[in-house]
């Protein structure tokens, strides 16, 4: 049973974290979730995730918050949501227009791959946080996003896909977080382009069945 191996797999991975220093909590008290983040270092949310923006209700987003002696040191936010039948490539065009437009229409084009590939019930991963000292251990980083998907997929366990958007330099971390599908260039922006987005973001991801795989074969706490 899959539920058998989210076990397994995230006690391997919370023992790893603890033996680092470090913990991982997550979070859904929206009210103060703001206050918290700024624990992280960070200053403000993107609109996919800004409170005074999204009605979020318990079940449908929750913040993940890394911990070293109890302060929150890093972070990262995650929101389902189905397309039913919808394309990703629209999602992305009509929610972007309403979050960046201002009347105008932000994106150029989407990368046929994308509505190709990510269909059905979704979970975004955003807002990824780490204080200074955390960003050079990639075991430490590794093990707190695969901690975080896990927790994804308790939460979520019908999802299709995860998947988030990473700059072009930091690709590499993209297969340290766990995810399995990586397209360069999923969006080109007209300009003015919005700001924390560029046409050089990379799409990574991961569907359940490779989830699935990783869970099943231990990969997934081989960091």
């Amino acid at each position: 049973m899959i539920q058998n191996d989210l076990m397994i797999q995230s006690a391997i991975l919370l023992a790893r974290l603890n033996g680092l220093g470090f913990d991982i909590r997550a979070d859904d008290d929206f009210e103060r979730i703001m206050n918290r983040v700024r624990e992280t270092g960070k200053t403000s949310l993107t609109p996919m995730f800004a409170l005074n923006r999204n009605d979020f209700t318990k079940g449908s987003a929750f913040w993940a918050f890394l911990t070293k002696d109890k302060a929150r040191v890093g972070g990262v936010a995650a929101r389902y949501y189905d397309l039913n039948g919808e394309g990703l490539d629209s999602y992305l065009k009509r929610t972007s227009n309403a979050q960046y437009g201002d009347h105008r229409e932000v994106i150029q084009s989407v990368a046929p791959p994308v509505a190709l590939t990510i269909k059905g019930r979704l979970v975004y991963f955003g807002e990824l946080q780490f204080a200074r000292e955390t960003r050079g251990n990639p075991r430490v980083l590794a093990a707190f996003a695969r901690l975080s998907m896990i927790l994804a997929a308790m939460t979520w366990p019908d999802f299709d896909w995860m998947y988030a958007f990473v700059a072009k330099e930091h690709t590499r971390l993209a297969e340290i977080y766990g995810f399995t599908y990586r397209l360069p260039r999923a969006i080109t922006w007209n300009e003015p382009v919005p700001a924390g987005r560029l046409d050089t973001h990379v799409l990574a991801a991961i569907s359940a069945s490779d989830f699935a795989h990783l869970l099943a074969t231990g990969e997934l706490s081989e960091l």
